[in-house]
């Protein structure tokens, strides 16, 4: 069960303050599947563009994103993510870093970025309610025939990966406490009144091995984020977009309509 926004943001306040996590650990411990993800999204960041990442986080991401968009504007609602974000990569000119709630509507003029990114953020919303006003305010700032690219958790593709995780003896993976994944049924009906649903990537053959094959192998251990088999579960991944029904996740590359904002 999702906590509330307020209790979320605790969270993440607490971790932008531990200085034990550094780079993608502050907001995510696997590596592999944060590279990937960033990788997909750069498709669409094309070079000389005006970004908006919603949800930087400690903007581990964002800094990527830098080398190849011409200007970054990097939002977040937790304080602490936005102060250590600035620590960490705030010299980087072409980034700006501010504290936003995604929840209101952005002070930014409309249909003003080329590209908006959300790396599971949307997740982090607490309800469909939320989720959708938060879709409502990224599309109004982007230009029309912009893109979103937006990289959420689908519940769906989490019961089909618990699904087959027990069949296979695994236990199902624990539920996030404060994460919502999106449910699919009501999700690209919504999207498709302010988006043209571009491509759909999937990353099923990743969770098949780095969340199957790869605790199979190595039990009664724990499996480790950093071994091996995980860098190759990414390059699978990356190259076919194979067993869709077990990914946890998706990319969807939206464009937005003429008629959006």
């Amino acid at each position: 069960m999702s906590r509330s926004i307020e209790r979320i943001k605790e969270t993440w306040d607490e971790r932008a303050r531990d200085d034990q996590l550094q780079g993608t650990y502050v907001t995510m411990a696997d590596r592999n599947q944060r590279r990937l993800e960033i990788d997909e999204a750069l498709r669409y960041i094309p070079p000389g563009k005006l970004v908006l990442d919603v949800g930087c986080g400690n903007g581990y991401s964002t800094a990527i994103f830098a080398k190849q968009a011409e200007v970054i504007l990097a939002i977040d609602y937790s304080e602490a993510m936005i102060e250590r974000a600035k620590r960490e990569y705030g010299a980087i000119p072409n980034i700006t870093f501010e504290v936003q709630d995604i929840l209101k509507p952005l002070p930014y003029v409309e249909k003003h970025f080329d590209v908006a990114v959300a790396q599971r953020c949307l997740i982090n919303l607490a309800t469909w309610e939320n989720q959708q006003k938060a879709i409502e305010h990224i599309a109004r700032v982007i230009k029309p025939g912009g893109y979103f690219v937006m990289q959420e958790g689908t519940r769906q593709g989490r019961e089909g990966l618990n699904q087959l995780r027990v069949k296979m003896g695994l236990p199902r993976m624990p539920d996030v406490e404060f994460n919502s994944d999106l449910d699919e049924t009501t999700l690209w009906p919504f999207l498709e009144r302010h988006f043209e649903i571009v491509e759909i990537r999937r990353y099923g053959l990743y969770d098949l091995i780095a969340r199957v094959v790869h605790p199979l192998l190595v039990a009664p251990a724990q499996p480790d984020y950093e071994a091996k088999i995980n860098d190759v579960a990414r390059r699978v991944a990356a190259a076919n977009d194979a067993a869709g029904e077990v990914s946890r996740w998706f990319t969807a590359f939206l464009r937005v309509r003429p008629s959006s904002a």
